[in-house]
C-alpha cells in the first residue's frame, strides 16, 4: 500500500462525505481555550499559497466569537472550515494487533477499544490504520486514534451553532503530521532540507520528534518515514512558563506573556533561568517518551521539530539542543508556501510557528 493511501486513512478521525470545494481556496481553524488560529490558503498546481491568516484571543470563555472573528479576516467567505481537537479525552496510540484487514480492524475495534483505551466502548470515537503489513508476522502495528464523543460531538455543535458546515474534525498531532508530509514530499530543489523533511518510509533509519508547545498542553509525537509511530500529550504548556516568569519577576501574567514572545536582551537569561523548573520539568517527560520509542522500535530520534506558540521564546532551540543531545530547530510550516502580498511579513515572522495545526488542517482540502 502506497505512503499516500496510508496517509489518507491515518489523516482523519472523523471525515464525513466532503462537499464541493470552495474555490481554490481552503480554510484550517486551529480552535484552542485562550486563542483561535486561522490560514486561509491555495493551491496552483505543485505550488501552495498563504492568502491570509488571524489569531484572536478567547476573552471570557467566548471560543464562538473568536472563531467567528477570524473567519471574518479570510478573503472569501468559507462555510467548510478544517478543525481539530486535542487535550484530555484524546489518544492517539500504536499497537500490536493481530493480522487481519483494515475493515477487520476496525469492526474489532469497535467492539474491544475499551481494552485499548481508559474510556467506555460506547463513550468514544475511533480510528485506525495498519503502519505496516509487510511479512508475515502474526500481529501487525496499527495506529490507533480516540476521541472521547462529548469532546467531537460539543466542537459538532459550536460550528453547527454558527453556521459552519462540520466536515472534518482531526486531533491536533495529526493536523501536524499533515504539514510534515508536505514539507517532506515537497521535492524543493533545495541543497538545505527545510524544517520538517523526513525520509521516505523505506528510508527512514531513524525517527524525527515533533514538539508541540500549547498554552495549556505540549504534544510530542514521534515520525518514522512521515508516519507517527509514538504520540503522547505532557501537561504543560505556556500558561505555565508565564506564571514562572511572573513570579520570578513580580509583574502580571499578561506581561510575562509579552515578556515571553518579545524578551528585553538584557532580561532574556533572567526570563529562561525563570522558566527553567518547568523546562526541566518537560525535558525529563521527553527522556522518558525516548527512551521508551528507542528500547521499543531499536531506532534512535535524529532531530526535534519545535513548533506552537511556547516555542517562540528565543533560546528555546538552544536550550533543547543542549538538554536532550539531539538537534532542535523551529518548524516553519510555510517554508515552502507562497505568501501573498498584502499579508504582513513582519506579522507571520512573529507567527508562523504558531500556525502549524491550521496549515495542516487546511492542506486537506487538496488530498
Amino acid at each position: 500500500m502506497s505512503l499516500k493511501k496510508l496517509l489518507e486513512q491515518y489523516l482523519s478521525l472523523v471525515k464525513k462525505l466532503l462537499p464541493e470545494k470552495e474555490g481554490s481556496f481552503a480554510v484550517g481553524i486551529d480552535i484552542g481555550f485562550h486563542s483561535c488560529k486561522m490560514v486561509e490558503i491555495s493551491k496552483a498546481g505543485n505550488a501552495y499559497q498563504l492568502n491570509s491568516f488571524a489569531i484572536e484571543p478567547v476573552v471570557d470563555g467566548n471560543i464562538a466569537q473568536a472563531i467567528k472573528a477570524v473567519l471574518a479576516k479570510a478573503k472569501k467567505p468559507n462555510k467548510s472550515p478544517y478543525t481539530s481537537v486535542f487535550g484530555k479525552g484524546t489518544l492517539i496510540r500504536c499497537l500490536p494487533m493481530p493480522r487481519m484487514t483494515l475493515e477487520d480492524l476496525k469492526k474489532s475495534l469497535a467492539i474491544e477499544a475499551d481494552k485499548y483505551f481508559p474510556f467506555a466502548q460506547d463513550q468514544i470515537y475511533t480510528d485506525c490504520f495498519i503502519l505496516d503489513s509487510s511479512g508475515e508476522d502474526k500481529r501487525i502495528p496499527v495506529l490507533v486514534a480516540a476521541s472521547k464523543k462529548e469532546i467531537i460531538d460539543a466542537r459538532v455543535k459550536l460550528l453547527t451553532d454558527l453556521g459552519l458546515h462540520t466536515n472534518f474534525i482531526t486531533l491536533n498531532p495529526i493536523a501536524v503530521a499533515n504539514v510534515l508530509y508536505v514539507l517532506g514530499s515537497s521535492g524543493a530543489a533545495e541543497k538545505k532540507e527545510p524544517a520538517g523533511q523526513v525520509a521516505p518510509a523505506s528510508a527512514a533509519s531513524s525517527g524525527v520528534a515533533i514538539l508541540d508547545m500549547g498554552e495549556t498542553v505540549s504534544n510530542l509525537t514521534i515520525l518514522v518515514g512521515r508516519l507517527p509511530r509514538f504520540t503522547r500529550d505532557i501537561f504543560l504548556g505556556g500558561q505555565d512558563l508565564n506564571k514562572r516568569i511572573s513570579n520570578a519577576l513580580g509583574i502580571s501574567l499578561q506581561e510575562a506573556e509579552k515578556l515571553k514572545r518579545q524578551p528585553p536582551k538584557d532580561k532574556l537569561t533572567e526570563i529562561l533561568n525563570a522558566c527553567d523548573s518547568s523546562l526541566t520539568n518537560l525535558i525529563s517527560e521527553m527522556r522518558l517518551s525516548f527512551d521508551y520509542f528507542t528500547t521499543e522500535n531499536n531506532l534512535h530520534i535524529s532531530k526535534l521539530l519545535l513548533t506552537g506558540g511556547a516555542s517562540m521564546l528565543e533560546g528555546m532551540k538552544d536550550y533543547f539542543t543542549k538538554n536532550l543531545d539531539i538537534p532542535a530547530e523551529n518548524l516553519n510550516p510555510l517554508s515552502l508556501f507562497q505568501i501573498a502580498e498584502d499579508v504582513s511579513q513582519e506579522e507571520l515572522k512573529k507567527n508562523a510557528t504558531r500556525l502549524s495545526v491550521a496549515i495542516g488542517l487546511a492542506l486537506y482540502h487538496y488530498d
